[in-house]
């Protein structure tokens, strides 16, 4: 996609699939390699490995062991040379509470995706109202 985004027609060559130099419109409004790109999954070095070479952070589910999990990560990102302080990690499903969102804050962690129910649009508009003074 990066290669698609980019001003001129670049190519692209892959492990799975490749691009001919070509043109997509229109381009994305976030800066030139296009918007963020955040990978999820269960922490491990192999998903830290893939997050340092290729994206923009991580977006786990719930946030569980972040305490633990987070250090491991910067490191990985520091080793391979990545802008410090650009890690973006955006726990996903996440049921907020001030103490859970003020320990995501402690842990440099500006973002998250809240859990809707999977319920009528009366529930779901009730839980947002809950949500709402989290904003």
């Amino acid at each position: 996609m990066r290669a698609l985004w980019s001003e001129e027609p670049t190519a692209y060559k892959g492990e799975f699939g490749g691009v001919r130099p070509s043109h997509a419109h229109p381009k994305p409004l976030r800066g030139h390699l296009g918007p963020r790109t955040l990978v999820g999954g269960a922490a491990g070095p192999k998903l830290f490995a893939h997050i340092c070479e290729y994206a923009d952070g991580w977006m786990p589910i719930g946030g569980r062991g972040l305490t633990e999990t987070l250090p491991v990560l910067r490191a990985a990102w520091a080793e391979a040379g990545r802008e410090e302080g650009a890690l973006q990690v955006v726990p996903y499903a996440v049921y907020p509470s001030p103490g859970k969102l003020a320990h995501y804050a402690e842990l440099g962690i500006e973002e998250v995706v809240v859990q809707l129910p999977p319920a009528g649009e009366a529930e779901v508009l009730r839980v947002l109202d809950a949500y709402a003074e989290y904003l």
